[in-house]
């Protein structure tokens, strides 16, 4: 599998490609603003077959733009406390940047806690990691080596948590548990910023350590 890394939008969201080259089939993960033009180009350029969206979680900037793949048909999955804000993503006005447009998108497959998923051939551990934001997963690809967090831990730093449905102490059993109990050498794949390593943020994340 290969990984293509697409930030966009006004808070450089992180969306990620994670690519099935033998099969030419592609798995997204977060779709925040302007994130389907990067998708769409690099699609387009590379005759890749999206077949599904994976969100980590629905805050605005990574679910602002799950309406234009459901307009192409791409399957939807999603936490089952991510549907609200995703069918219905004006209740996070507040909370957005000004002049940002909300379209309802949808989710068509609803994950849980310590489900396993096996899209494009990759294998897929879900966890739920509660904390920054209600609805919020993890995905682990086993296979691969690496692991799609959201907003739950960052290189060196961890989500916020003075959001709404934000909670600390949820936050630090998510990292505690679902998080720094992957092998030490598993790539960390966050919403914003670089990417990092389990083994480096249980030494030395200043917020969480194990």
């Amino acid at each position: 599998m290969d990984i293509e890394i697409l930030p966009a939008g006004p808070l450089e969201t992180n969306a990620y490609l994670i690519i099935n080259k033998e099969s030419k089939e592609i798995i997204a993960v977060d779709a925040g603003p302007e994130a389907f033009f990067v998708i769409q180009e690099e699609i387009e350029k590379n005759g890749w077959n999206l077949k599904a969206l994976l969100i980590t979680h629905p805050h605005w900037d990574h679910i602002l733009d799950v309406h234009k793949f459901v307009d192409l048909g791409v399957p939807v999955y999603a936490h089952k406390d991510a549907i609200e804000p995703i069918e219905n993503p004006e209740i996070q006005k507040a909370m957005s940047l000004s002049g940002i447009n909300f379209t309802p998108g949808k989710v068509d497959n609803q994950l849980s806690h310590d489900e396993s998923l096996n899209l494009c051939g990759m294998r897929i551990e879900v966890r739920d990691t509660p904390g920054h934001s209600p609805g919020s997963l993890i995905f682990y690809f086993p296979d691969g080596g690496c692991c799609f967090t959201g907003d739950v831990i960052f290189d060196s730093s961890v989500g916020r948590t003075d959001l709404p449905g934000g909670d600390s102490e949820a936050l630090k059993r998510s990292i505690l548990n679902q998080i720094y109990t992957l092998p030490d050498e598993t790539i960390l794949y966050p919403g914003h910023g670089s990417s990092t390593l389990v083994g480096k943020e249980k030494i030395s994340n200043p917020f969480i350590t194990a």
